[in-house]
């Protein structure tokens, strides 16, 4: 019996296979200052207004442990050991950084909820040090650290705080054998259901275009996990994959046998989901770059209005550009990619195949 015959809820096979392209051990990084903090807009309000980000640097995921998702590499940013002390001088910085923004998205390389992550003296000296400053507060967690107990603390604190679950899809085969994140839908309904009792908000992020699936594939299990969580959610925040490093996704990527989705896939996207009981955004992490969302030629526009859309629920002018520009061969990509067994990325599949002719 090796490590993951004791959880139920994995692939071995693949687990095994993603712990192997993790670094044997974690880089060192500073403990002292988080990973990253910038400004951004969202509209976690009601209505597009700058938000403050931050992302603390922890010991990582408790799932790091284990394996990771097929496409995570947070723990690239990782500490092996990070302190209570250094956490609050994270927080300190933090702190110091909101400035007058009012708005807060919170994140760790894993869930900020994991008392063993982000224990619970320094969970609190944050919140002491934010309270008066911020009106509204976002912090994401995997779902077994949504309890009562940790969601009151923010209840009591009397910020008004939206959780954030990353479900990626509503289909426990994918999560299991494509993603592997170790986890189900039912427990994502139960953490919602803790949060709907204590009347907290919910925002749930879907990843758009796992490993092995085709775009038409993903394109229709997004669809159908945005109506299984509608009604349960807030806002629905799409995430188109972006490849990171030392991950799975990446190593496929490499080698020319996946693609990452289109931004006419996003626009369609959410111009299919209106009439939801939720609000679908999409802020595409790396558009129109190699590694993130993009099409076959660089399209500012539709990145922008897909931004745009998002931030402000307006559909129209996404919607008039989707209709008005020639996509035929989009469409007709789709279509075949989804007969093939391999969903690769042609332009580098024909690298690939230039490069081995040469060397014959």
């Amino acid at each position: 019996m090796d490590e993951f015959d004791t959880y139920p809820l994995i692939n071995r096979e693949l687990a095994s296979e993603i712990k192997s392209l993790m670094p044997a051990s974690p880089r060192v990084n500073d403990a002292n200052k988080p990973v990253s903090m910038w400004t951004e807009k969202d509209r976690l309000r009601g209505y597009p207004e700058a938000t403050a980000v931050v992302i603390f640097r922890t010991t990582g995921c408790s799932w790091y442990r284990f394996s990771s998702c097929s496409m995570c590499g947070y723990f690239n940013d990782i500490s092996p050991n990070v302190s209570i002390d250094q956490l609050k001088r994270q927080i300190d910085s933090l702190a110091a950084f909101i400035g007058d923004i009012k708005v807060l998205k919170v994140f760790t390389s894993g869930s900020f909820l994991d008392p063993m992550e982000f224990p619970v003296n320094a969970r609190n000296y944050f919140l002491e040090k934010i309270s008066g400053k911020i009106s509204k507060l976002l912090v994401e967690s995997r779902t077994e650290y949504i309890t009562r107990e940790n969601l009151s603390e923010f209840k009591d604190s009397g910020i008004d705080t939206r959780i954030a679950i990353g479900l990626e899809t509503a289909n426990d085969d994918i999560m299991k054998n494509i993603i592997n994140k170790g986890s189900t839908f039912g427990k994502y309904l139960n953490a919602a259901e803790v949060a709907s009792k204590l009347s907290m908000e919910l925002r749930t992020y879907l990843l758009f275009k796992p490993l092995f699936l085709s775009e038409k594939n993903a394109i229709a299990d997004i669809i159908d996990s945005i109506s299984k969580v509608s009604g349960l959610t807030d806002d629905v925040s799409v995430n188109p994959m972006n490849i990171q490093r030392n991950t799975l996704v990446e190593k496929y990527w490499k080698k020319g046998m996946y693609r990452p989705p289109r931004l006419w896939s996003i626009a369609k996207i959410l111009l299919e989901s209106r009439g939801n009981d939720c609000e679908v955004i999409s802020y595409p992490t790396g558009g129109n770059s190699i590694r993130g969302a993009h099409n076959d030629a660089v399209d500012k526009k539709l990145l922008e209005l897909i931004y745009t859309s998002s931030l402000e629920q307006k559909f129209e002018e996404l919607e008039k550009y989707y209709d008005d520009t020639d996509h035929g061969n989009y469409d007709l990509y789709l279509d075949m990619e989804n007969k093939m067994p391999v969903q690769h990325e042609s332009a580098t599949m024909k690298n690939r195949l230039v490069s081995s002719d040469q060397t014959i």
